[in-house]
């Protein structure tokens, strides 16, 4: 079984969307868990929603929160036929975004906790939105909300992931008879919950998500889909580093010690603290490269 990641740097639009398909078609073998984060700028610009409501200042916010729905109806008619029922969808969505803000301010004053709260929202849209794609592409899959698995404590913005409760719920809320009758599993990265409402793991966290899900269904490797070739064994964009060059396979201990590699973000920590398996970094636009394989300790 295939654990993949796709983040919101190569998720940018349509024609990344499109290419999807092959993706699942030509380098999966088998059963899939897919795990997405918020397309493009968006969680940037859920932020600034945020702050801007907070702050006062409601038209600022409205406007923010306009672009950001037109941009993902811009996806959409790109993607489905007019009538669709994704368009629906999105405006109900957007709806509750604004009802979401709204209530959740005059309840509760926690910054932190708001944001999580319509922040998350980024990671959902996206979700339904490919799970939809695929589907209209004869793709099956079967969309699983991080929020019925990922369950955390309730450090708003930052929060810790509860392994046991997590892993328990993994193997029940995506057990065989759901892969074998669906195939594909489309999920959220960066999101969980705790009993007062959605929670999300802290910069990179859909990255840390995978390593989450590949450990609670105790799978070898996981594929983290990248906009890079993979690990280089130095900085590229340094100057006097022009010849550096991509590794193929580098020991996870080794891999924390490659100077810019960790600070870039390339694999969130929590990643490589949670996930003791294979962690193979491949080009989104060049899926046919071998990429980089961050392996086990020999």
């Amino acid at each position: 079984m295939e654990v993949q990641k796709f983040g919101g740097g190569i998720m940018t639009g349509a024609p990344a969307i499109k290419k999807l398909p092959n993706i699942f078609e030509n380098h999966i073998k088998g059963e899939s868990i897919s795990v997405f984060s918020a397309f493009g700028k968006t969680t940037n610009a859920l932020e600034k929603v945020v702050q801007t409501y907070i702050a006062g200042d409601k038209i600022e916010s409205t406007k923010i929160l306009s672009e950001v729905k037109k941009f993902h109806l811009a996806i959409a008619q790109e993607l489905f036929p007019s009538g669709h029922i994704i368009f629906a969808l999105i405006e109900d969505i957007f709806n509750e975004i604004e009802e979401t803000l709204r209530r959740k301010t005059e309840q509760n004053k926690n910054s932190k906790f708001i944001y999580d709260q319509i922040v998350s929202y980024g990671e959902i849209l996206a979700s339904h939105i490919i799970s939809h794609y695929l589907s209209t592409v004869g793709i099956s899959n079967k969309l699983v909300h991080a929020t019925d698995f990922i369950k955390t404590d309730s450090n708003f913005g930052e929060a810790n992931v509860d392994k046991d409760a997590t892993f328990k719920n993994i193997r029940a809320q995506i057990d065989s008879r759901l892969l074998a009758s669906h195939k594909n599993i489309i999920t959220q990265g960066f999101i969980g919950f705790t009993t007062e409402g959605r929670t999300t793991l802290g910069h990179e966290g859909s990255d840390y998500t995978t390593g989450i899900i590949g450990a609670g269904k105790g799978t070898d490797k996981i594929v983290l889909w990248k906009n890079v070739s993979g690990v280089m064994d130095k900085d590229p964009n340094l100057p006097g580093n022009e010849d550096a060059k991509k590794i193929d396979f580098v020991l996870r201990d080794d891999f924390k010690n490659i100077a810019g590699t960790t600070a870039k973000g390339l694999v969130h920590d929590k990643t490589l603290d949670v996930f003791d398996g294979e962690i193979h970094i491949k080009n989104f636009k060049d899926p046919n490269s071998k990429g980089t394989i961050i392996g086990r300790k020999l």
